[in-house]
């Protein structure tokens, strides 16, 4: 089994798909508890390197956010902190979590959690980050953002064909990095120069433009 270590809020926001700002919200609130970890002259993904102290969350933090995202509008304040309590307890293979008659299965959501952990890990291992640069494929000088901005607007196939040398894993890694640690600033296109191009003379953008440089011509 793959051991799960602490992940920051923003990490957190990628693998259980609840907003950055609720997961802090709900740290801040002492819902649940924070690890502070220091980063002393050590890179943070997704951060810039420096002296701080980051906040981090647990296993048991990370499932109990899950379930309670899907289950908020029938928790009371006094029931989501059982459940907060019953996941402390509870031992991280168990399928299921329990406090007095609640009896809730975690099967579903601990799948998808170690799906997107996965992804996670992959991401890290497979994106290069320098400092003032974008992070990049290992072993490429391609933009892990731009790749994944393509994503948006192409195929896998079709981003293939416009970076021959990357694999498919290389490109999930890049969508899943840039999920995980959104790019500042503007965003890059979601097509590219090539099929942007091409899109524009199937429209007969170049056609026209030509037809009205040699009509100036005469």
């Amino acid at each position: 089994m793959i051991e799960i270590q602490p992940v920051t809020p923003r990490e957190a926001q990628f693998l259980i798909g609840m907003s950055e700002k609720d997961i802090n919200r709900a740290i801040d609130r002492g819902e649940v508890e924070k690890i502070s970890e220091p980063e002393e002259g050590m890179p943070v993904h997704g951060v810039e390197k420096g002296r701080r102290r980051v906040r981090k969350i647990g296993l048991s933090e990370l499932l109990f956010l899950a379930l309670e995202k899907q289950m908020h509008a029938d928790l009371t304040p006094m029931g989501r902190r059982k459940l907060y309590q019953a996941f402390k307890k509870n031992e991280a293979k168990a399928r299921t979590v329990s406090f007095g008659p609640f009896k809730a299965n975690i099967t579903e959501i601990q799948r998808n959690f170690l799906s997107k952990y996965k992804k996670l890990l992959d991401a890290k291992k497979n994106i290069l980050e320098e400092d003032g640069t974008d992070p990049v494929i290992k072993g490429t000088d391609i933009s892990a953002y731009r790749v994944a901005a393509l994503a948006q607007g192409q195929t896998i196939k079709e981003i293939k064909a416009d970076y021959p040398t990357l694999t498919e894993e290389q490109i999930e890694s890049a969508i899943a990095y840039t999920e995980a640690y959104p790019k500042p600033g503007r965003p890059y296109p979601v097509r590219s120069f090539r099929r942007a191009a091409g899109a524009l003379a199937e429209m007969g953008i170049f056609d026209a433009i030509e037809t009205g440089t040699e009509s100036a011509k005469e």
